[in-house]
């Protein structure tokens, strides 16, 4: 992450430098819909438009010397079309909605990415996001579009989102308008997983299983008693699907509650290499979720109980921290 940060931050110019530290001083995007509001917006002219700023000077000198008004005439067409081109850039960015998804973890097994989706009332035109692997160009002729943003080949950790650049050049080419934006949320890279195959881990106490599973249900007072709904997979026994949702909606789904015939797998960090471990630790959970078991994971002294969700995140959380 620091690598790729730094080679983006070479790769500035000093106008970008200090209108990205600018942006980020102001009201940060804390959650939901960004919207880019005009004063969020920068504007500068690039080397055609100072060609074009030069032209309209040196023929409004010429004009006057001369006292030609045919010339005058074309130096005032000239300077509408230089400002026209400033206000359409900014009004091609401006109202443009931003929201963000993030995978509650990612695996640092290759490139993360993110994705944004992008609207607008009105449709914008020649428009590139910029990123830390690049520039992407971006369509909004229709007024809306959804892009996947590679953030790098992170390695395992928790990652701030990176600033990025929405650009355009629209209409002349002349002038180039831009605004940075610093998603919220953090990218948890988790470690690669080594998964192994499922009858290779360890299993607990069935029975003991059904009574956590029923206790944490009481304890969260969950309305539906047979456990949270999942999509079914290949591995997965007809007798965990929904009959009664897929009659209803004809949508084959499973109960997901940790009911495991076979026990929960026991997950245990191994002596040695603390990657290695850590890969394990990964590849283990990753099965877990993958045959619809729950699990149970020592790390460091901790002790995790993975039943759901929320629970398989925080535990892939902690291994992206361990130091």
């Amino acid at each position: 992450m620091s690598g790729a940060a730094s080679h983006n931050k070479k790769s500035l110019s000093f106008s970008e430098r200090l209108t990205r530290r600018l942006s980020m001083r102001r009201r940060k995007w804390t959650g939901g819909t960004w919207l880019i509001k005009q004063s969020q917006i920068f504007i500068l002219p690039n080397r055609y438009g100072l060609y074009a700023g030069f032209l309209v000077l040196a023929s409004f000198a010429m004009g006057y010397k001369v006292q030609n008004n045919f010339i005058l005439l074309g130096v005032i067409f000239l300077f509408l079309v230089f400002m026209l081109s400033l206000i359409a850039s900014v009004r091609n960015i401006q109202g443009l909605r931003v929201d963000i998804h993030l995978e509650p973890y990612y695996f640092a097994d290759g490139v993360q990415h993110i994705r944004l989706a992008l609207r607008k009332d009105q449709p914008a035109f020649n428009l590139k996001l910029s990123g830390p692997m690049g520039d992407m160009p971006l369509d909004l002729s229709n007024g809306a579009t959804s892009i996947l943003v590679p953030v790098g080949a992170l390695a395992r950790g928790v990652y701030q989102v990176p600033p990025l650049k929405v650009e355009t050049l629209f209409p002349f080419g002349i002038a180039r308008a831009w605004s940075w934006l610093r998603p919220p949320g953090d990218i948890v890279v988790a470690p690669m997983p080594a998964q192994q195959p499922a009858q290779a881990y360890p299993r607990g106490n069935p029975a003991l299983v059904a009574q956590a599973a029923e206790k944490k249900r009481q304890q969260n007072n969950f309305a539906d008693e047979l456990g949270d709904l999942r999509d079914y997979s290949a591995s997965d026994p007809p007798a965990r699907i929904d009959w009664k949702r897929y009659a209803a909606t004809r949508e084959t789904m499973v109960r997901d509650h940790g009911l495991d015939t076979q026990g929960e797998i026991i997950l245990r960090q191994p002596k040695g290499d603390l990657e290695t471990g850590l890969s394990y630790l990964s590849g283990g959970l990753a099965v877990a979720e993958r045959i619809g078991a729950p699990a149970r994971m020592t790390l460091l002294g901790a002790d995790y109980q993975i039943y759901d969700k929320p629970a398989r995140e925080k535990a892939f959380y902690a291994l992206a921290r361990t130091k």
